[in-house]
């Protein structure tokens, strides 16, 4: 493998394919550093690997890279991460589509009207993330504001033009959610923050960010912690193990011309504080977003909402009934679902997760099928599949 290994995708990705290589015939992996790939040293990379008697290499490939160096010593290449897909190889891809639609639908969620979207011109995971978080605001909400800001080089993630940045993150209207293409560029965006002295500029009351890959170490060293959608990318190295083995089992003739790819699927956001805000048009509504969102791990009854803003029960009722189009009570229920699915696809059962939630499992396990049509248990079932 010909990755960078400081990322948690690549070792995610490693895991995979050694689960399935320590359920079958154990392999040998060999780790290569990117510097190999660089410099015009693709041809050295092909030597070794022949030498070495390798069977396939995974690598992130460059556009202007020679697949067929190794493709000619009947070695498999397999690119993982890339500018464009190469045509008849492997190659290992996320679902940018939906984690761009699962972008939008947190933030919209949140009462937010104004989405803006960082990323690197030209890369395929990029470009189609813009394009799907972009097309499910704008269905869902006709006239809110749209802006996207690319970067145009992305030959080194951890240089970029701080000035550029600031500037177009002054000119969007606040509040604002930002959607990044990966969590270094996410990361960017904190940094870029962070060094503006408007008072309109503070994450998250101002500006909502949210990065791709939940790469952990990443995530949690940003200030404030990163909220980030996650890939099982695990599963997906293990996919790709199973159809490297099935075409070792072939001769190198007789192996196809067009492979199929192997995607990586976008499963559910993590959030953290960078996220941990509530945005409406009436400021006591998101104090009550707010409340109950960050209190559903405790009993929450109507008259503890009804403190927190200056209104009489009633009044409040009538106000966020005609506001959200639901009621306090559904609000909450609707909360509470949606932080156990994510703490199920956290590794959490559907037990532990109604214990986390301060409730009983009977009661939430009802209200959880009335909102997605199966029990707690089958969406474990669903989600492990």
């Amino acid at each position: 493998m010909m990755t960078d290994f400081s990322e948690s995708y690549a070792m995610q990705l490693l895991r995979g394919i050694m689960r399935y290589s320590q359920e079958h015939d154990p392999w040998v992996v060999s780790r290569m550093p990117l510097s190999m790939r660089d410099n015009g040293r693709l041809e050295e990379v092909a030597r070794f690997a022949a030498d070495w008697r390798a069977d396939a290499v995974i690598g992130q490939f460059r556009v202007t890279d020679r697949l067929e160096l190794f493709s000619r010593q009947g070695i498999i290449p397999i690119a993982q991460d890339y500018v464009q897909p190469f045509p008849g190889v492997v190659n290992i891809r996320g679902d940018y589509v939906r984690s761009g639609e699962m972008a939008a639908d947190f933030f919209i969620g949140k009462g937010i009207r104004n989405f803006a979207f960082y990323g690197v011109k030209g890369m395929v995971w990029s470009d189609e993330r813009c394009r799907a978080f972009q097309e499910r605001v704008l269905s869902q909400l006709g006239d809110a504001f749209f802006s996207a800001f690319e970067l145009t080089d992305p030959s080194d993630a951890w240089w970029y033009d701080t000035s550029e940045t600031l500037s177009w993150l002054e000119q969007l209207p606040k509040p604002v959610a930002i959607f990044a293409c990966d969590d270094n560029r996410a990361y960017q965006v904190v940094e870029a923050v962070h060094q503006s002295r408007r008072e309109d500029m503070h994450i998250p009351e101002d500006i909502l960010v949210m990065g791709v890959d939940n790469d952990e170490p990443l995530c949690t060293l940003c200030t404030p912690q990163l909220t980030s959608v996650n890939q099982d990318t695990e599963s997906a190295g293990y996919r790709t193990a199973a159809l490297l083995d099935e075409l070792l089992q072939l001769p190198p003739e007789k192996r196809p011309e067009h492979y199929r790819d192997i995607t990586v699927p976008a499963t559910y956001i993590t959030p953290r504080r960078s996220t941990e805000a509530f945005i409406h048009r009436n400021p006591h509504v998101s104090r009550i977003m707010y409340y109950v969102n960050a209190n559903l791990g405790n009993p929450i009854r109507v008259d503890d909402l009804v403190k927190q803003v200056p209104m009489s029960r009633r009044m409040l009722e009538t106000l966020f009934l005609r506001e959200t189009g639901i009621s306090l009570y559904q609000y909450v229920i609707h909360a509470r679902v949606n932080r156990m699915k994510e703490l199920i696809h956290s590794g959490r059962s559907p037990v532990q997760a109604a214990d986390d939630l301060g409730t009983e499992y009977k009661i939430i396990a009802r209200n959880f099928k009335l909102l997605t049509g199966m029990t707690p248990a089958e969406y474990a079932k669903e989600q492990r599949r």
